[in-house]
């Protein structure tokens, strides 16, 4: 080996060595020490003495190896010093029995646990700080333990009980569980017992999903790690006592999910959930219980409250009516029950229906309810539950996280109207076999999803809803055999999506949308007498479908017809186009109509950011505003002999004074041809006339100066003084 070479490999050792020394922790090496069943301490070094009796060890110093304990009926007093594995288990127990450790700071390896038992019984721990290891405290099959006035923190869980029926009857309590990457405490098996702990955060303070267990009075504030929970309870079994717990400031509160077809009910009494960031309580899985209902009869009485406001738990109640200070509404096998004016805010559901028919919920503020991405829920979500009114609510959320009103599995012959549905993820959604069903009249407006249908729902109506966007779908069909009709559906980026067969869309205004009117993923559906206008694109995909019916009651009306089809005239006098509208080679309107099926409001920006408005009942095209004319023109077109009208909104500030109005040249007269009103801001005009095609003008005698003559002669002076100070910088700065 050449000498530079020789040098930079001792260069290279020599670092690593130093690199290696910086980062080993200052422990001594060794393997385990054990205390044996006869007493003694192996090995005798270690920082560890006993009393005559070999009762109490104590420590002496600090550890630096696991303790395997394998005696019963012992004291281990760390008074204060510290155990620290590296990378190995802190202290473990093995079917052993009334052993106390306390006084001890333990910090075992990332992976793995500070205290582990096995099988172990009556043991206590005590006053001890465990932190940074996988699992503070495992109790692995091991029941009656004390567990008590301990910090367990930072670890992965704090402290974790499982083991099927070998880990129960265990005392959790006095302790501060905080700062763990996962669970605080996590409950498997029975009849454990959780209380008076501060846990805090947590990624999940307290998560049960065994059965019997009692949590009652612990404070369970601030766990925001990860998904931020407070208490959930997955119990399969049931049984649970889950009382007087006050949960707050977690970024999810309280979740109660549905129990096994023969569960135990839970009780929950006197528990406070409070200012969570996102949801303060709630029934998971969308009360769900598959075809049992018993799996939700749990004894839920208005003592819990969410942001000081009782929920109501309500299971077979009939002709009843839940009473305004509602914070959550539940109604569970319920009748004839009226859930109205109620402000209903931060749960994972507003109001739930589950198995629940004939009930009107109506008049409400339901708002910032569920959690789509990993939780559902939603403001209003019905499971198994028909023939329900909703109708006249508010319903909303602040950033799409929930969905409007869901209906679950079988929620069917349900009539949802007259609601203001605004943000959500899904305004409307009928999933899982919901059929029947009758939205009308809603106005929803900016949700990711205006209406879905999915799941083999079918024979579902959506009739004369205002859906806006901005949001990706206005209307989503992911079933067979509904109805989409007279619906104003604008400014998504598909209008309607449509993935399954045999639906049918008609009469509707699809405009305005940034992607596509209509996508069609699928074949053998009908669309007809709708009004395309103002698409990106009108349609996209390439699936056979009907864009008519037979003549003469036609197909479709297409914006941008009369510029694809220049030459095409009137057939016969039916307010047909003689000229097919061609989509792509599968689709095809071949009785494209000349107007559209219902007013239109168009809107085109006449100057700078000026809109004038033009609401009609013909296709409006060839909007031109001048200047210098003073005039705006357009072209109205309609099925020849049919009456027509425009309303046209003209802002105040773009043309005004004395009006003139002509109609292919000839003047109109106010109060026979059209009427003229002033609001103080815009002046309208309504026009009416027979149809064919015509040019409609109108000019003020006054107009917005497309540059005000009177600042001309100040900003050329301007302008010069500007140009004399630099022509005069430049040369002073070339003298110097």
């Amino acid at each position: 080996m050449s000498k530079p070479l020789c040098g930079a490999v001792l260069t290279l050792l020599l670092i690593t060595t130093v690199t290696v020394a910086f980062y080993i922790q200052p422990v001594e090496a060794g393997n385990t020490i054990y205390i044996h069943a006869d007493g003694s301490i192996e090995p005798s070094s270690a920082n560890i003495t006993r009393d005559a009796f070999n009762v109490t060890y104590t420590f002496t110093g600090n550890n630096y190896d696991t303790l395997e304990i394998k005696r019963d009926n012992i004291i281990l007093d760390g008074v204060g010093f510290t155990l620290q594995v590296a990378s190995a288990d802190g202290i473990k127990l093995n079917h052993q029995s009334n052993v106390t450790i306390k006084n001890l700071n333990i910090d075992a390896g990332a992976s793995y646990y500070g205290v582990y038992l096995y099988y172990s019984l009556n043991n206590t721990i005590s006053n001890c700080s465990i932190y940074l290891s996988s699992t503070g405290i495992s109790l692995d099959h091991s029941s009656y333990n004390d567990i008590y006035g301990n910090r367990i923190e930072r670890n992965g869980v704090g402290v974790d009980v499982s083991g099927l029926d070998y880990a129960h009857h265990n005392l959790i309590h006095n302790n501060t569980i905080a700062s763990n990457s996962g669970y605080g405490i996590r409950l498997g098996d029975s009849r454990n017992s959780v209380y008076r702990n501060n846990i805090t955060d947590n990624a999940e303070g307290i998560s049960v999903i065994g059965d019997f267990h009692n949590i009652y009075g612990n404070n369970v504030t601030l766990n925001t790690r990860g998904n931020g929970i407070g208490i959930s309870v997955n119990s399969r079994g049931g049984g649970c006592n889950v009382s007087y717990n006050y949960v707050a400031e977690n970024t999810l509160g309280f979740f109660l999910s549905p129990g096994s077809p023969d569960c135990e009910p839970n009780t929950l009494k006197g528990n406070v959930m409070v200012n969570n960031s996102i949801l303060n309580f709630g029934i998971l899985g969308d009360g769900g219980a598959g075809d049992e209902v018993t799996r939700l009869y749990n004894d839920v009485d208005i003592s819990n409250t969410v942001n000081g406001k009782p929920i109501y738990y309500w299971i077979n109640r009939e002709n009843d009516a839940v009473p305004s200070n509602a914070g959550f509404v539940a109604l569970i096998n319920c009748r004839n029950i009226t859930v109205e004016n109620l402000i209903l805010e931060r749960n994972l559901e507003g109001v739930l229906l589950s198995f629940s028919n004939n009930c009107t919920i109506s008049g409400n503020n339901i708002t910032n309810n569920g959690e789509q991405l990993a939780w559902g829920g939603g403001n209003i979500v019905l499971y198994r539950s028909s023939g329900n009114h909703i109708y006249n609510n508010n319903i909303a959320t602040d950033h799409w996280t929930g969905h409007g009103i869901k209906l679950g599995t079988y929620s069917s012959n349900n009539t949802i109207f007259e609601n203001n549905i605004t943000k959500n993820a899904v305004g409307v959604w009928a999933t899982g076999q919901s059929n029947f069903n009758n939205f009308s009249k809603n106005y929803m407006i900016n949700n990711k999803q205006g209406i879905r249908i999915s799941e083999i729902s079918a024979n579902n109506t959506v009739y004369d809803n205002d859906i806006i966007g901005p949001g990706t779908y206005g209307v989503y069909l992911g079933a067979q055999y509904n109805t989409i009709s007279e619906n104003d559906i604008v400014y998504c980026e598909y209008g309607v999506y449509v993935s399954y067969s045999y639906n049918t869309v008609v009469g509707n205004n699809i405009r305005e949308n940034y992607g596509a009117g209509v996508y069609v993923g699928s074949a053998n559906n009908k669309f007809f007498h709708n009004n395309f206008i103002d698409n990106a694109a009108h349609v996209t995909g390439t699936y056979s479908n009907s864009w008519n019916t037979s003549y003469p009651s036609g197909g479709n009306y297409w914006s941008g017809y009369e510029a694809k089809y220049p030459n095409a005239t009137e057939l016969g006098s039916s307010g047909i186009w003689n000229t097919s509208y061609v989509i792509n080679t599968n689709n095809i309107d071949y009785y494209p109509l000349m107007a559209p099926t219902a007013p239109i409001t168009r809107r085109f920006t006449a100057y700078s950011n000026l809109e004038v408005e033009i609401y009609s009942n013909s296709s409006i095209s060839e909007f031109q505003f001048n200047i210098t004319t003073k005039k705006l023109s357009f072209n109205v077109t309609g099925p020849a002999g049919t009456s027509g009208f425009c309303n046209v909104i003209i802002p105040a500030n773009l043309l005004w004074g004395d009006f003139s109005l002509f109609i292919n040249g000839f003047p109109l007269v106010e109060g026979v041809d059209y009427t003229k009103t002033y609001n103080s801001t815009h002046y309208m005009f309504h026009i009416t006339y027979t149809h064919s095609e015509h040019v409609i003008e109108i000019t003020g005698s006054e107009v917005i100066p497309d540059f005000p003559s009177v600042m001309i002669l100040p900003l050329v002076m301007i302008l010069s003084m500007v140009a004399a100070v630099f022509t005069k910088k430049v040369v002073r700065k070339r003298e110097i």
